[in-house]
């Protein structure tokens, strides 16, 4: 129908070199959002009809069962330092599949070679004025002192989840991006969000 609201997943990234300057963009459409969010959505939307076909996997590839999510207790928010949620990077170049529980290789949060510095998952609002498009999702920025460049080839989204006063962390999208190399003393940012347009 001409009118009907549609939405879609969009993600988009900027690489700055030590002096702060843009050397690189590029925005593209986020073509997997996994069974993992499939799954937790189905367990919200019927939880009394709950069963082992609503299960979803940790990043580690446990399956969870979740009939006690706990709304209060879930975030993408992740603090600085924090890489076992929020956006995510890695070096993995495998094309995603719905059944995705992790990246393939995650670049963990440092210092040291081969390591970016994860700054805060924050909120990603935008919508424009007198329009019907509204943007919301996440956004984070890696800064690059591990002493060589890094390249970065996937980006994903993981969410902490409460499930009856325990939380186990999710992986929720996955997209493998062209090849994204960050200059040592450089910095990326990521954006993902859904857009919602009349």
């Amino acid at each position: 129908m001409k009118n009907e609201n549609v939405g879609g997943l969009i993600y988009e990234i900027e690489v700055y070199d030590k002096n702060g300057k843009l050397i690189d963009r590029k925005k593209g459409k986020g073509n997997c959002i996994l069974y993992n969010l499939m799954r937790i959505l189905a367990t919200i939307r019927n939880p009394s009809d709950y069963s082992d076909t609503f299960q979803f996997k940790d990043t580690s590839g446990n399956p969870i069962s979740a009939d006690q999510i706990v709304a209060s207790g879930c975030s993408m928010l992740a603090p600085a330092g924090e890489d076992s949620y929020g956006i995510v990077v890695g070096t993995g170049t495998t094309n995603p599949s719905l059944d995705d529980y992790n990246l393939e290789s995650k670049i963990p949060h440092g210092t040291g070679s081969g390591q970016l510095s994860y700054g805060d998952t924050t909120k990603y609002d935008y919508s424009e004025s007198g329009s019907v498009v509204v943007d919301q999702g996440c956004q984070r920025s890696f800064d690059n002192n591990s002493g060589a460049d890094i390249t970065v080839n996937e980006i994903g989204l993981i969410a902490t989840i409460n499930i009856g006063g325990q939380n186990v962390n999710v992986l929720l999208m996955r997209d493998v991006i062209s090849a994204t190399t960050i200059p040592n003393g450089g910095r990326l940012t990521v954006k993902y969000y859904i857009r919602w347009n009349g």
